[in-house]
């Protein structure tokens, strides 16, 4: 049973002011840039995004950071989107408005990295696709990776948050159900990571389009950044939840 986030529950505290940013800027970046037309896009696609080969010689590092905020598709951005909407204010408002930002950029660059390493360390294991083109070859856009590290803050810092899903039961009515945290990013992470490594094991998934390293890699650096650059919170958070059941975050120290 699949399901697409849509809320969590809870009173949430504040503006999201970075995030509903981050996410106006990526629906300007890509309508500004696709409908300058498919050849001008691509040509985008290919300068501002990430390219293995090129990050490995110390060239086009900028594209560590652009390749963040360009997307293939409308589907691409919207479900991106809806992630960082649904996941992304209660991050924010634990660490702040500014290290919130700097976690969103080294969730992102983190991502990239671990994308990078596992794309140059594995390329033999796409060889049979050589005379497609080499994957190191290949750019990597979007928002994802940046946003798995929301995910794995948001499952270290609020785990017991319920997330309300919107899925679909036999025979197609749709229904919100609720579900801990924990439970649905953690399904969502134990997917990343079966996905990863059957990339590794066959090449079709890797020609699929999803990069899924950058995923496990940003949700890594999701569970471990805050801790470096979070703020000192001396007590636990008390949240009561839909249930009336008495939960605490965890402090971030």
């Amino acid at each position: 049973m699949a399901g697409v986030p849509i809320g969590t529950g809870g009173q949430q505290r504040g503006w999201p002011i970075v995030t509903m940013t981050i996410i106006a800027i990526n629906v300007i970046v890509f309508l500004a840039t696709y409908f300058q037309g498919p050849i001008r896009f691509e040509k985008i696609i290919r300068h501002f995004g990430l390219v293995p080969a090129y990050i490995v010689r110390g060239e086009r590092l900028y594209t560590l950071i652009t390749s963040m905020f360009l997307h293939g598709g409308f589907m691409h951005l919207i479900g991106n989107m809806i992630y960082l909407y649904v996941f992304g204010p209660g991050v924010e408002i634990r660490l702040g408005k500014w290290r919130y930002l700097l976690f969103y950029i080294l969730s992102g660059i983190i991502a990239s990295l671990v994308h990078t390493s596992i794309v140059v360390l594995f390329r033999s294991t796409y060889s049979p696709f050589s005379h497609v083109t080499s994957p190191a070859l290949v750019p990597c856009v979007g928002a994802s990776g940046a946003i798995s590290g929301v995910l794995g803050a948001y499952i270290i810092l609020m785990p017991y948050r319920t997330v309300n899903v919107l899925t679909v039961l036999w025979p197609g009515i749709p229904v919100v159900i609720q579900l801990p945290a924990v439970i649905f990013i953690g399904l969502w992470f134990l997917y990343q990571l079966f996905m990863g490594m059957l990339s590794l094991a066959l090449p079709f998934p890797y020609f699929s389009g999803v990069a899924f390293w950058a995923h496990i890699g940003g949700f890594i650096g999701g569970i471990i950044l805050p801790k470096l650059i979070g703020r000192h919170v001396s007590r636990r958070r008390i949240y009561i939840d839909y249930a009336g059941r008495i939960w605490y975050e965890v402090p971030i120290k």
